[in-house]
């Protein structure tokens, strides 16, 4: 598929997406969210990619939805639009891949629900970040950020950003457990890139069950997860990948995983 609104790279076992809308802070308008949902099914059918970074163009992450393009939440073509929208977050929440998002100067509204999805988000310590919605139109989320924040860092916190609409640093981000990391915005990318090759290092097969395993685990009690921690213990073993890890540790070598 030949993208217009973003851009898609493919760095060995890192894929990397670009927001490319700089000129409206990478706001997500029907295209875009069309041609992530493209991406998205791309990417999870590639088996050596392991990881996948999201990011924006010209400094910023995102801004949210492209209210040029909708008159309001119950206007024409809002139901429709939102069900994209929805699409693509739980695409990016249920992606096979580890999934990180790099975050520089704003991220709000449907940008913060896009982040809220991935395994990882890594921040610069300036950038601004939170919902926002309570500021717009709509009032509310439509994507997640009511559900998966307050799991993420509890409702007093989430409720603190929910109910003000402020937006937070990014240094506050990671002290209060929305962002893994904080860096200097002129060390961000350095820092994404670093994580994304140790985490492509890895068996991509084990990188998809070990975050399946700790997505579950919230849903489950103690019993079943340790069952499902042995099921894919069992399945694991008969991998390509776990053969490859055990052929290079009796040759003293790095592995090649393949994802098989």
């Amino acid at each position: 598929m030949a993208y217009k609104d973003i851009t898609v790279e493919k760095k060995r076992a890192v894929a990397w997406i670009t927001l490319n809308k700089p000129q409206v802070r990478n706001a997500l308008g029907k295209q875009t969210l069309s041609e992530l949902l493209a991406a998205l099914d791309d990417i999870s059918e590639i088996p050596e990619i392991a990881v996948l970074v999201i990011k924006g163009a010209g400094g910023t992450f995102c801004s949210g939805m492209d209210l040029t393009e909708i008159s309001g939440p119950t206007g024409p073509g809002a139901q429709e639009f939102t069900k994209l929208a929805d699409r693509v977050f739980l695409g990016i929440e249920k992606c096979k891949k580890i999934t990180i998002a790099m975050v520089e100067g704003y991220c709000m509204a449907g940008g913060f629900e896009i982040a809220l999805g991935c395994d990882f988000i890594v921040v610069a310590e300036n950038c601004k970040i939170g919902d926002g919605h309570i500021n717009l139109p709509g009032f509310v989320p439509n994507g997640g950020s009511s559900v998966r924040l307050p799991r993420l860092i509890g409702r007093q916190k989430a409720k603190q950003i929910l109910l003000t609409g402020d937006l937070i640093s990014g240094r506050e981000a990671a002290q209060i457990g929305i962002a893994a990391f904080a860096v200097p915005s002129e060390q961000l990318a350095i820092k994404v890139t670093e994580l994304a090759e140790k985490i492509a290092a890895k068996s991509p097969v084990g990188l998809q069950y070990m975050k399946m395993l700790v997505d579950s685990s919230g849903d489950a009690s103690l019993e079943a997860g340790l069952a499902l921690e042995r099921t894919a213990v069992k399945f694991l073993s008969t991998t390509k990948d776990a053969r490859e890890a055990m052929a290079a540790l009796k040759e003293k070598r790095k592995p090649h995983f393949t994802g098989e």
